[in-house]
């Protein structure tokens, strides 16, 4: 009997250091040890294959704890750290996207980058599936504001207070809305 504690005991002790090791492994794949620093970034251009997410990944939660939403220009990469902003071409018909990355993947060979569901449709790629793309860093890149600033109205409210400030009383002391206690006893004796 004490042979066979202890076989289970070391099968259990076995189980653990292999939970322990895949466990730690996926912490440090998806921590900023395996990230290429921004500095290096500035200057390089990937090219590759990029896929997209299904419509119905939409509330998944993404390696950084967000979800997921099919409309987000998000995109999975697998070394880059998470809000490293990136400027996708499509390769094809020369349209192009800025993405945030927040999620790890992919990890299909050749593929570079994983497209939000609306990020893929800006790109024009949704019929294709996967497209060769050019990614490149987007920090270096100005995005125009408008000319003109918006006008907003806001609407007038006019104050009408007819009674004074010391006149008004909290609901629950109100007259009208404290029944008494006689009141409350006859109705209960009426219903049985």
């Amino acid at each position: 009997m004490n042979i066979m504690n202890k076989k289970i005991a070391t099968a259990l002790f076995r189980r653990r250091i292999i939970i322990l090791c895949v466990l730690l492994f996926n912490a440090v794949a998806n921590s900023t040890l395996y990230t290429i620093p921004s500095t290096q970034l500035h200057a390089q251009a990937f090219h590759g294959i990029a896929s997209y997410y299904a419509k119905r990944a939409t509330g998944s939660i993404t390696a950084n704890g967000e979800r997921l939403h099919h409309d987000s220009m998000t995109c999975a990469h697998r070394t880059l750290p998470f809000g490293t902003l990136l400027k996708v071409t499509n390769l094809v018909n020369n349209r192009s996207v800025i993405v945030r990355v927040n999620d790890r993947g992919p990890y299909i060979r050749r593929r570079i980058i994983d497209l939000s569901w609306g990020a893929a449709r800006e790109l024009g790629m949704l019929h294709r599936g996967i497209v060769k793309v050019q990614c490149e860093s987007a920090y270096n890149i100005t995005i125009p504001l408008r000319a003109e600033p918006m006008k907003i109205a806001l609407p007038k409210f006019e104050e009408l207070n007819i009674e004074l400030p010391n006149t008004l009383k909290p609901i629950w002391q109100e007259q009208d809305l404290i029944v008494p206690l006689k009141k409350v006893k006859t109705q209960a004796k009426k219903r049985k």
